[in-house]
């Protein structure tokens, strides 16, 4: 096998029509994709397009400004914009730029208690998102010509891209009262798993979050990596978005958004006249999926695939993944978190940090790649290992005053149920 070859099957890379040399960062993956296919659609909002050229144009505009402006590699920039479209220039550019992009808090203040929290050298915004009570970072809003119209007279940085693979990419703050930084490897990589298990999407990845949360940005980076268009908005109100759709498409949710929607739809087996047939497979993230949201999917959609990814700490990058079928729907218990994602290995605690064996109950605690931030990370759940090499679910940890109940962990190389 030459070289050429073994390119060609990194699964962190895109498929088609052949990755870039060395394309290891998000951007760099994104950049690719822009110079093959320039037209191709990279976000389709309701009536409004962005495509890949597009994106990677004002991308390396706003990143030559951010960088001219003094933002340096490593540097946090809060990410708070109306739409996805302005988000995806925003945190291209922030990569670019080698900086690391912070999503703004949930709720008023948020973006201020971001920029607070991560010392954050500027802000990306929309007009209608700007936050008057950010204080020491300047605020760029990318819907405001006058923005662009500064921009336009900066010199293109030829330093860029100033990204690396090992560099942070995303700090998400406060997800269960602990920050998390996750780099570009984690990105795609979970991304290439993804395509392993549920299939490469055949077109559009579509969501209904908002922009940079958790769920949009796992979906985001996802269909980015395989070149594919991220679909936000349906192009005229439909009641059944985002369940809609060629069956080559795929639909990301989280198990309570899906819920919602499986609420609000039509009753199962009655569709409109003329109705699309609805995406391929949906795709749960971050919390375990019940037996009765697994009833619910079949009765309504027996034909779309159902998976569901395990992602306690913020929604993002999973820890376990597994396909449910309808006889999951009629077991005893629930189905569990299902298999850990390699590179993530899980443990099951006990009180003293010590690793308890299958069937007994403990603390589920992940002990990441040697390119996570922490060692150990608490999930927040309670649960056990099944004869199956499974991890079951037995309910939320309990929380002591003020933080969670994390269990102790022993020194030297901790054991591990899958490596």
């Amino acid at each position: 096998m030459n070289t050429h070859q073994r390119k060609r099957r990194d699964p962190t890379l895109p498929p088609g029509d052949g990755p870039p040399p060395a394309a290891l960062t998000l951007d760099q993956v994104f950049a690719h994709t822009a110079h093959r296919h320039p037209n191709r659609v990279a976000v389709q909002d309701g009536w409004h397009r962005l495509t890949y050229a597009q994106a990677e144009r004002q991308a390396v505009r706003l990143a030559s400004a951010l960088v001219l402006g003094g933002v340096q590699l490593g540097d946090p920039l809060v990410v708070r914009c109306e739409n996805h479209r302005q988000a995806l220039v925003a945190q291209l550019a922030v990569l670019k730029a080698g900086g690391v992009c912070v999503p703004a808090l949930d709720g008023p203040g948020g973006t201020a208690a971001a920029a607070r929290a991560a010392g954050a050298r500027a802000v990306l915004c929309s007009r209608s998102t700007y936050d008057r009570a950010v204080r020491g970072a300047p605020s760029l809003a990318l819907d405001d010509p006058a923005t662009w119209r500064k921009i336009a007279s900066v010199p293109v940085e030829k330093a860029l891209p100033r990204s690396s693979a090992e560099g942070g990419a995303h700090l998400l703050l406060g997800h269960r009262g602990t920050d998390r930084l996750i780099d570009h490897r984690s990105w795609l990589r979970s991304a290439a798993d993804r395509s392993r298990r549920a299939g490469v999407p055949g077109g559009t990845v579509a969501i209904d979050q908002e922009p940079v949360s958790p769920a949009a940005l796992a979906a985001m980076w996802w269909a980015y990596s395989c070149g594919a268009m991220l679909h936000t908005a349906p192009w005229n109100p439909d009641p059944g978005w985002p369940l809609v759709g060629a069956r080559d498409s795929v639909t990301v949710l989280t198990p309570e958004e899906y819920a919602r929607h499986l609420d609000s739809g039509p009753p199962p087996g009655r569709r409109t006249a003329g109705a699309a047939e609805g995406p391929g497979t949906v795709v749960l993230i971050g919390g375990p999926c019940t037996r009765e949201l697994v009833s619910r999917h079949f009765a309504a959609r027996p034909g779309t695939r159902l998976w569901s990814e395990f992602a306690p700490t913020d929604g993002a990058v999973p820890w376990t993944a597994q396909e449910l079928f309808a006889r999951d729907g009629g077991r005893p218990h629930e189905p569990g978190a299902g298999s850990p994602v390699p590179p993530v290995r899980l443990r099951v605690a006990g009180a003293g940090g010590e690793s308890l064996p299958r069937g007994a109950v403990g603390a589920i605690v992940a002990i990441g790649p040697p390119w996570w931030p922490e060692d150990v990370q608490s999930s927040g759940w309670r649960g056990c290992w099944t004869p199956d090499h499974t991890l079951d679910l037995t309910g939320p940890a309990a929380r002591g005053p003020g933080r969670e109940n994390r269990p102790t962990v022993p020194t030297g190389r901790p054991e591990t149920e899958v490596t």
